[in-house]
C-alpha cells in the first residue's frame, strides 16, 4: 500500500513531501494522504537545480536552417517555387527579346535556383552528424562564394558584353570543324 502511495504521488510532489507522508499513522485513509502531498506539493514546488549553460550561438549559413530556426520556413518554400515557375516565363523572354534588365532577371533567378539546389544537396548529404562540423559549414561557405561569384561574373557579363542570352544565341551558332567538313 505504501509502495503504491509513493509511486502514484511521485508525479505530483518532491521526495521530503513524501516521505513525511509515508510516515503518517495508517489511521488516515488514503485521499487524505493525497490530498495532503498535493497540497504541500503546491505550497512547496518542487525545487529545480538551475544549471547555467553556457552561452552558445550557433552560427548557421544555410537558409533552410535559417527559416526553420527562427519559426515556420513555408514562405521560403513559397518563394523557392515563385522563382522555379518565374523560370519558364523569364528564359524565353530573355531570348525573344533581349535586354539588359532581362538578363540581369535572368541571371538573378537562374543562380538564386541553382544556389537553393546545391545548398538542399550540401544540407542533405553533408551532415554533421556524418562528416563532422566544420566540413559542412566550409561547404555552405564555399556554395555562397562561389554563388557570389557566379552572380558577379554574370553581371559583369551582361554589363560589359553582348548580354547573356545573346551571348548564349552566339555559343549556340559556333560550328565546329565536323560541321563545317560535313558541310563541304
Amino acid at each position: 500500500m505504501s509502495l503504491s502511495m509513493v509511486l502514484r504521488g511521485a508525479v505530483r510532489c518532491n521526495a521530503a513531501n513524501l516521505v513525511k507522508s509515508a510516515r503518517i499513522t495508517p489511521l488516515k485513509s488514503y485521499s487524505t494522504l493525497v490530498a495532503n502531498a498535493q497540497r504541500r506539493a503546491v505550497v512547496q514546488p518542487l525545487a529545480v537545480a538551475k544549471i547555467a549553460a553556457p552561452v552558445v550561438r550557433e552560427i548557421s549559413v544555410s537558409a533552410p536552417r535559417m527559416a526553420s530556426a527562427g519559426g515556420s520556413h513555408t514562405l521560403l518554400w513559397t518563394v523557392e517555387r515563385v522563382v522555379s515557375a518565374g523560370l519558364l516565363a523569364v528564359i524565353p523572354a530573355a531570348f525573344i527579346a533581349p535586354s539588359q534588365v532581362l538578363d540581369a532577371l535572368l541571371a538573378i533567378s537562374v543562380v538564386i535556383h541553382a544556389h537553393w539546389g546545391v545548398e538542399a544537396m550540401v544540407v542533405d548529404y553533408m551532415r554533421p552528424s556524418v562528416v563532422g562540423n566544420v566540413l559542412p559549414k566550409v561547404a555552405h561557405i564555399a556554395l555562397i562564394i562561389i554563388s557570389v561569384a557566379t552572380l558577379g561574373g554574370l553581371f559583369y557579363f551582361i554589363q560589359n558584353d553582348v548580354g547573356l542570352a545573346n551571348g548564349i544565341k552566339r555559343f549556340w551558332a559556333i560550328k565546329g570543324k565536323d560541321a563545317e567538313k560535313k558541310q563541304a
